[in-house]
């Protein structure tokens, strides 16, 4: 046969999920969630420019290569495109410096190729079938045959006139988006292997293998005030699901660092199937286990896999002066109109907090609190720094400046008018956290003498830090306050600020009872200062049913004969503890004698927990006895900082004049209960 066979394409069109996995490799960064919209309004740009077309010709080929093992082959030559207007609209987007849209413009091309292709493949089983050929097998450039195999192709059909392509002294076809095919045929009519095989393929970057690409759905909450949304992502198999989950932007707290140990990562199978590891049935009962819950810092994924993620998203923490309550007012420096308006940022290792400031009252206006969503890359300080030094340095950066801009977007949302403009925004932080905003390497907090970048004060613009536009009438200036020490942060020298600490006459103690217990002590005007592995505990973090104070989260206990009686905030159902409820379930346990002074329950609880509450679903939400091993050592790492302090700078407990209480967890502390655990 010596006929060159024109067949045009139909109806071409991009495919999602082919454009997905090719972004996949291509650009990271692009979620699906993110991708489909853009996907649907490049489409139709993309289908007026495709001009898909095709050449074939059924020939008895001498060339060397393809000659093999038989005596007189014959051959099926293919050639398609889909013409040079896809080329054209992504070399516009790059000109313009649309890169994301040049890129995804880019996949979407590839996929109406791959398209252009399935859709040839009858029409060639046809022809072959109509001359008397069956289809022996695909031949494949360069796996199976050299590319000095495709200016043959393009000669014997003729694909300068018949298809107007061009090709280059490298064999590489003009314009980009056309391909060859080549098929070893035989007389045997009912051989029919025309597609590709994957498990023999060489390419080991190939993002559209059909084995090795999965499409994990993930059905969750961004927020606790939005509903549950559903994103999917393609992955390779055998993939670790906390990372694939965190190269998704979605973080699951991780207090543990991905050990299997905290249990707060877990998952619910939806459809598909996850073996059951050791750390799976040390966290979860049979019951539960059989429900589908798992452990994703140590899932290995296999297909098909569908997930839940349950109220992971705790953004609606019980915030710090709330309307109810005396404003808190502060001194005006400078002269700013009633429109001109300020966010204080305090970023802490667990939570974050906002206060939203007019600059020219000086009040308060509202305050918001949040989780830190780096919190799925470990509980403290170290865990954090190992991660930024194994190389998630820039998830950690990602995901923690988008905490900051989703909490100054929602004050800004619910309280500014049009008129309004942010001047400013102050963050303070630990200096840990202040450089893995900044995107600072963490090295030097890894080995002695511990050193950071910078301990200075530093301003930017929103710009230079966010590298976007707050959607805002004004775009603010931010400030960045300055550390005291690699281990004692911003947040010390502001509070330390904020309550006069230097100026008090008699010694004063300073404590955030956070995650890092840093402190500071203060006598004669100097300044002693500390901090301590306290871990998560005071903020309900390596708690069995520790969560953060949000709606639901138990907050106050009371045992009265014999029955525990509980306050939960916002009088939810309860749904877990938080960390006021964790220190008062301890006491009241140590004051009716079910916990002893070495901090054991007794045996009626001992195995099984003390229950509390009973959740929605009717589970008991129990206190265990690991869980007064956590607060045991979070205490004893405040206590031994504070001795610490008193033996450096020479004084006592006696002298102590006055002690302030920071952060969230130390602002509803129950005084009276902390002082009975010690």
């Amino acid at each position: 046969m010596k006929d060159i066979r024109i067949i045009s394409g139909k109806q071409i069109l991009p495919g999602f999920d082919a454009t997905a996995a090719l972004l996949g490799y291509k650009n990271t960064n692009i979620s699906q969630s993110k991708l489909r919209p853009l996907f649907q309004e490049l489409s139709p740009a993309l289908q007026m420019r495709i001009r898909a077309k095709a050449a074939l010709l059924i020939t008895n080929s001498s060339v060397h290569p393809l000659c093999k093992n038989s005596a007189s082959p014959v051959f099926l030559y293919a050639m398609l495109t889909i013409g040079e207007g896809a080329s054209r609209l992504i070399k516009k987007y790059t000109a313009e410096q649309d890169m994301l849209k040049a890129t995804i413009a880019d996949a979407m091309a590839d996929s109406c190729l791959f398209a252009f292709e399935q859709q040839l493949l009858p029409t060639i089983r046809q022809i072959c079938l109509e001359e008397g050929y069956g289809i022996e097998s695909r031949l494949e450039i360069p796996k199976d045959l050299p590319m000095e195999i495709q200016p043959e192709i393009f000669r014997s059909l003729d694909a300068g006139r018949t298809l107007g392509l061009s090709i280059t002294s490298g064999s590489i076809l003009n314009p980009a988006k056309s391909m060859s095919l080549i098929f070893r045929l035989t007389n045997d009519l009912s051989a029919a292997h025309m597609e590709h095989d994957c498990s023999t393929c060489t390419s080991k970057n190939c993002p559209l293998t059909k084995d090795r690409d999965l499409l994990l759905q993930v059905k969750w909450r961004p927020d606790v005030s939005c509903d549950f949304e559903t994103t999917e992502i393609l992955c390779p198999p055998s993939s670790n699901l906390l990372e694939i989950l965190q190269n998704n932007h979605i973080f699951p707290p991780a207090y543990c660092g991905g050990q299997g140990i905290c249990g707060k990562c877990s998952i619910r199978i939806l459809e598909g199937n996850l073996p059951i590891t050791e750390g799976d049935r040390r966290i979860f009962s049979e019951r539960e286990l059989e429900s589908g819950m798992r452990l994703s810092c140590l899932a290995a994924i296999e297909p098909p896999l569908s997930i839940l993620l349950e109220d992971h998203s705790e953004s609606d923490f019980k915030v710090l002066g709330n309307s109810t309550e005396e404003p808190l007012c502060f001194e005006v420096s400078h002269t700013y109109s009633k429109e001109d308006y300020g966010i204080a940022v305090d970023i802490g290792t667990t939570t974050l907090a906002f206060s939203l400031l007019s600059l020219h009252t000086g009040i308060c206006v509202d305050t918001l609190t949040m989780v830190n969503s780096q919190r799925s890359f470990g509980a403290d300080v170290i865990s954090r720094i190992q991660a930024s030094n194994n190389g998630k340095k820039d998830l950690l950066q990602t995901s923690i400046q988008a905490d900051i801009q989703k909490g100054i977007s929602m004050l800004s949302q619910r309280n500014l008018t049009e008129s309004d403009r942010l001047r400013h925004v102050a963050i303070a932080a630990n200096t840990v956290m202040l450089h893995l905003l900044m995107g600072y390497s963490c090295e030097g907090f890894s080995y002695f003498p511990f050193c950071a970048q910078t301990l200075d004060l530093e301003e930017f613009t929103w710009e230079e830090i966010f590298k976007t536009a707050q959607e805002l009438s004004f775009s603010p200036k931010v400030t960045l306050l300055p550390g005291i020490s690699p281990f004692v942060g911003a947040d010390i020298t502001a509070g330390l600020y904020a309550c006069h600490v230097l100026s008090e006459s008699e010694p004063v103690l300073f404590l955030d009872l956070g995650t890092n217990g840093e402190m500071a002590l203060q006598k004669n005007q100097k300044l002693f200062v500390t901090s301590t592995a306290a871990g998560p505990a005071f903020e309900g973090g390596n708690i069995k049913w520790g969560m953060g104070s949000i709606p639901g989260a138990i907050s106050n206990v009371e045992i009265k004969n014999g029955r525990p009686f509980v306050q939960t905030i916002g009088d939810k159902q309860p749904a877990g503890l938080c960390g006021t409820g964790v220190i008062e379930t301890t006491a009241e346990l140590l004051r009716v004698g079910i916990l002893d002074e070495s901090g054991k329950l007794d045996d009626s609880c001992f195995h099984e927990g003390y229950p509390l509450a009973q959740t929605k679903d009717s589970v008991w939400i129990r206190f265990m006895q690991q869980d007064i091993r956590e607060i045991q050592m979070a205490k004893a790492a405040i206590r031994a900082g504070m001795e610490t302090l008193l033996i450096r700078a020479d004084t006592s407990y006696d002298e102590i004049g006055k002690v302030y209480l920071a952060g969230g967890f130390g602002y509803y502390l129950n005084i009276e209960k902390a002082a009975a655990i010690g």
